[in-house]
């Protein structure tokens, strides 16, 4: 399946998502992840579209296994969605995993946590709890991610000590 088939496939399924989850978000991913790879040549460009683009995307191919098989995707590549945000373990896993977690940091994180939050019901003292726990769980693996995703790790403590 090439890229725009791809993308003509996933971006309805991104239709019922947050408003920071949607398909604005996986082409944010998108171009995070083309400024992350530069420091990397041996990228398996398959695998990495295919975590780019299903990223956001675990329940759907939980409960549409077949139809994900059918795509031309494998059982490794299920697993591969499922671990890039918890361990990731290859390079394109770790590209993916920094690239979204780029976003969940600093001014757009603080941001984008307010805006999920209140979507999903939880007033700003809930939000700001919820961003105080789950800090300190961000890892960075690529070079560029370490690098600007520990300054928007400390650009959001710095927020939460003032809150």
């Amino acid at each position: 399946m090439n890229e725009k088939e791809l993308i003509k496939f996933v971006k309805p399924l991104y239709k019922t998502k947050d408003s920071m989850h949607n398909f604005n978000h996986i082409l944010r991913i998108k171009r995070k992840v083309a400024n992350l790879q530069k420091d990397y040549s041996d990228i398996n460009e398959k695998r990495l579209k295919m975590l780019i683009y299903f990223h956001g995307l675990k329940k759907w191919i939980k409960e549409n296994k077949k139809k994900f098989l059918n795509l031309g995707f494998n059982k490794k590549d299920i697993l591969l969605i499922h671990r890039h945000t918890k361990n990731p373990k290859t390079i394109e896993e770790k590209l993916v995993n920094d690239a979204n977690l780029l976003e969940a940091v600093g001014r757009f994180g603080i941001k984008k946590a307010l805006i999920v939050g209140k979507e999903r019901g939880r007033n700003r003292a809930e939000t700001i709890d919820y961003i105080r726990k789950n800090i300190n769980k961000v890892r960075f693996y690529t070079k560029r991610g370490k690098k600007s995703g520990y300054i928007g790790v400390k650009i959001t403590k710095d927020f939460l000590k003032k809150q």
